[in-house]
C-alpha cells in the first residue's frame, strides 16, 4: 500500500500530527449525538446503495440522485471509477496524491505522467497539457483541485481549454475536490452535464470523520452507471448514511471550519514565510507545500518528533524529492509549537 499521513497524533502519544489534512475542530458534537442514537439500529442492514443519503445530498448540491455515488471514502471511489473505465492510457498530472497511480495501475491501465514545476509554482502549462493529451490519447485525465500537496486551484474558466480538448478526445477528466470545502472558490460542479467529468469529493476532511469513512462522486447519470454496474452492495455502513444528514444540517461547525481556516491558514503562512530556511508555497488546500534549504526532510522528520510534531515527507510524491515537505494547518496553539519548534530546530543546525 501507499505512504500516507495521519498515522501518529493521538491523545496516547500526545504528537500533534502535521502530516493529516483533517478539520482539527474534531468530530461535531451534533454527530456524535446522533450517531449514539444510531448504535441500536445495526441490528438492521444499511440501505444496499444509501437511496435515502443521496437525495438528501442531491437537494443539498441541486443534483439528481443519478449523478451521485457513496463510497467508503473517497479512496474506494477512485479505485472503483478505474475499473469501471478501465483505461488503456491513464495522464496524471503531477505531484498529486499517490493512490490515483496505484488505482489506475491495478485496473490495467498504461500510466503518463505530466509534471508541474518549482519554476512554474506548480502550476499547469496548459499548452504543453494540450500537446501530451494529443499525443498520449489517455482515456482519462486526472487532476487534484485543490491539488494535494501543491495546493494548487484552477477555476472552472480555467479549465476550459482542458474541457474542450477532453471532450473532443471523448476522454474522461477525473478531478478530486476533496479539499474544496476549505476554499473559497468555485467548484466545477455545474458542468457535468456538459462535459466528461466525474467529481470526487470528501467528507472526510471537511468533518474531522478520517474513522468513519464517507466519501462520494458526482458525474453525469452515464458515468455514474458504469460504476454502479461493478460496485460492491453495502459499502456504506448505516452510521456513515446516517451522519449525511446531520452534517450537512450543521451550519454552525461548518461555518466555525471557515473562521478558522480562514484565520489559521493567513497566520501559519505568514509565520513560516519568516523562516529563512524554508521556502513555502501558497495554497487553497488546508496545508502548506514547503521546500527546505539545508536539510533533508527524514531529518526535519526526526528531530521534529524528538519535540513532539510529526511532519509529512514528500519523497513518494513524483516530482517531489528529500527536500519537500507538507504541513497541515491546525489549531493557534499547535501552529505556535510547530513554529517555534522549526525555528529551534534550524538554529541548533
Amino acid at each position: 500500500m501507499n505512504k500516507h499521513g495521519g498515522y501518529f497524533g493521538n491523545a496516547e502519544t500526545n504528537i500533534i500530527d502535521f502530516s493529516v489534512n483533517i478539520n482539527p475542530l474534531g468530530v461535531p458534537s451534533n454527530l456524535i449525538n446522533k450517531l449514539e442514537k444510531e448504535l441500536s439500529n445495526l441490528i438492521a442492514y444499511p440501505e444496499i446503495d444509501g437511496k435515502t443519503a443521496k437525495e438528501i445530498l442531491g437537494k443539498h448540491l441541486n443534483k439528481k440522485t443519478e449523478q451521485i455515488i457513496f463510497g467508503n471514502g473517497a479512496t474506494e471511489i477512485i479505485y472503483l471509477f478505474a475499473r469501471a473505465i478501465k483505461a488503456h492510457n491513464t495522464l496524471i498530472l503531477q505531484p498529486t496524491f499517490t493512490e490515483y497511480e496505484r488505482a489506475f495501475k491495478l485496473s490495467g491501465s498504461n500510466i503518463h505522467h505530466f509534471y508541474t514545476y518549482e519554476e512554474n509554482d506548480f502550476y499547469i502549462n496548459i499548452t504543453e497539457l494540450l500537446k501530451s493529451i494529443k499525443k498520449i490519447n489517455p482515456k482519462v485525465v486526472v487532476l487534484c483541485n485543490p491539488n494535494n500537496p501543491t495546493g494548487v486551484f484552477y477555476e472552472p474558466h480555467q479549465l476550459k481549454c482542458l474541457l474542450e480538448a477532453i471532450k473532443e478526445n471523448n476522454s474522461y477528466l477525473f478531478i478530486d475536490e476533496s479539499f474544496i470545502d476549505f476554499t473559497e472558490k468555485s467548484s466545477i460542479i455545474n458542468l457535468i452535464d456538459e462535459y466528461p467529468i466525474f467529481i470526487l469529493r470528501s467528507m472526510t476532511k471537511t468533518y474531522g470523520i478520517p474513522g468513519l469513512r464517507l466519501g462520494y462522486g458526482l458525474g453525469n447519470t452515464e458515468i455514474i452507471q458504469k460504476l454502479n454496474y461493478i460496485k460492491e452492495p453495502w459499502t456504506i455502513n448505516s452510521l456513515a448514511l446516517k451522519a449525511v444528514e446531520t452534517l450537512i444540517e450543521d451550519k454552525d461547525y461548518f461555518n466555525q471550519t471557515k473562521e478558522w481556516y480562514k484565520s489559521e491558514k493567513e497566520f501559519l503562512l505568514k509565520e513560516l514565510s519568516m523562516i529563512n530556511d524554508i521556502k513555502v508555497f501558497s495554497s487553497e488546500g488546508n496545508f502548506f507545500l514547503c521546500k527546505l534549504k539545508n536539510t533533508t526532510s527524514e531529518d526535519l522528520k526526526k528531530n521534529l518528533l524528538n519535540r513532539g510534531i510529526y511532519i509529512r515527507t514528500c519523497t513518494d510524491f513524483e516530482g517531489l524529492n528529500d527536500r519537500f515537505v507538507r504541513f497541515a494547518v491546525r489549531s493557534r496553539n499547535e501552529n505556535k509549537k510547530l513554529i517555534h519548534s522549526l525555528i529551534e530546530n534550524f538554529r541548533e543546525e
